[in-house]
């Protein structure tokens, strides 16, 4: 069996208490107007691919920033963990609300096909908005690695 060493555990300050806060707050408001905002962009004649873009260009970086407040100790694979906690459910909850507006119209899709869709878009978003949050955390200087 393997045995993994010990990780020092940064203390969980006030200041970081307010981070992971402000972290997850983000994430729940990201999650809600994905939901809200899906049936008005996606629906039958709405969807326009601009309008997709741009949604989709800001939620990196809303996912990014709140990625690096939800981290404490900012190693690579807690970015990287912290990523797809935020960018999986809001694409999974965008894509449900859009389906589930579209019920009984031509544009009618699969539920659970347009779940698989979500969290398939989002697992691929993580991957940029975790390049993101890196990239800003070096810039900053936060510790990337344990080196």
């Amino acid at each position: 069996m393997t045995d993994f060493p010990e990780r020092p555990e940064l203390p969980l300050t006030n200041r970081r208490r307010v981070l992971v806060g402000i972290g997850a707050a983000m994430a729940l408001a990201q999650v809600y107007a994905a939901w809200r905002i899906a049936p008005g962009v996606t629906g039958e004649g709405d969807a326009e691919a601009w309008r997709l873009l741009w949604i989709w260009l800001g939620a990196i970086g809303w996912s990014a920033v709140a990625a690096l407040c939800l981290v404490r100790q900012a190693d690579l694979p807690d970015v990287a963990t912290a990523a797809m906690l935020v960018a999986i459910p809001a694409h999974a909850a965008f894509a449900f609300s859009a389906a589930l507006d579209a019920r009984g119209t031509e544009a009618e899709y699969d539920l659970v096909s347009a779940i698989f869709l979500g969290v398939t878009a989002g697992a691929l978003t993580a991957l940029i908005v975790w390049g993101l949050a890196m990239l800003i955390a070096r810039a900053l200087r936060l510790p990337a690695s344990r080196d």
